[in-house]
């Protein structure tokens, strides 16, 4: 790791954040997510201008000391800042650092950080096979946030999505009443639909009585009628 690392990126990461403070945008932010986190008011676009040097200079491997001290800081920004620097490295990643994800996953959880995070997970879930076993330990864990991750650590995998494990952990999950959970379903088969048709539709028809509603209206939407109807 090179002397930008651990505390002195954070520090570097929390002065561009400051700098683009934006207090009337921050106030809508935290309004739409529920109140649950603090902002520094910075847009996406521009979270990620200006920390773009900051998180090319730590690629080459994850800097955990630095995801630490972002995820603690109560400006959800700096956790999205943590997420993209994982993201960027996550070839360096394997199913020996999902204990680490999934510690992540669970803390300051909601939709914005889980699905950023699963971003990760993904690729170590297409590039180390033990990593799907992990994922369909996830799929039946008491925490709803691991939950989501397995059903969308695939989303972009397109032909080399494993079947049986999307078929496993949506499976594991039919019957939910957490909405973030019958929308994932409905996402992860939606995806896959733009690559698979036939094995959506097929799906679909097989688990109609188990899938929720929700989660047949968002599978079906690129699926033709002859194929399945919701």
């Amino acid at each position: 790791m090179g002397e930008l690392s651990g505390p002195r990126a954070f520090d570097q990461a929390l002065s561009a954040l400051q700098t683009e403070a934006d207090p009337a945008r921050a106030v809508q932010q935290r309004a739409y997510m529920k109140d649950q986190f603090e902002y520094f008011g910075a847009a996406t676009p521009v979270m990620r201008r200006v920390t773009k040097g900051l998180l090319t200079e730590l690629q080459g491997a994850v800097d955990w000391e630095f995801v630490e001290l972002c995820w603690q800081a109560p400006q959800r920004e700096l956790q999205h800042v943590a997420a993209d620097h994982l993201r960027m490295n996550a070839k360096h990643l394997s199913s020996v650092d999902l204990p680490r994800l999934a510690r992540y996953i669970q803390a300051k959880s909601w939709w914005d950080s889980v699905d950023h995070l699963a971003q990760t997970v993904s690729v170590a879930v297409r590039t180390d096979s033990t990593s799907k076993g992990v994922m369909r330990e996830w799929s039946v864990h008491e925490n709803l946030w691991m939950r989501r991750s397995s059903i969308i650590c695939q989303l972009d995998s397109k032909e080399a999505t494993d079947t049986d494990l999307l078929a496993d952990v949506i499976k594991a999950n039919t019957g939910s009443k957490e909405f973030f959970i019958n929308k994932a379903i409905g996402w992860a088969l939606r995806q896959y639909a733009r690559t698979h048709p036939e094995w959506v539709g097929e799906f679909l028809t097989d688990h109609r009585e188990q899938l929720s509603p929700l989660s047949r209206r968002e599978a079906a939407k690129h699926l033709s009628p002859e194929r399945f109807t919701p």
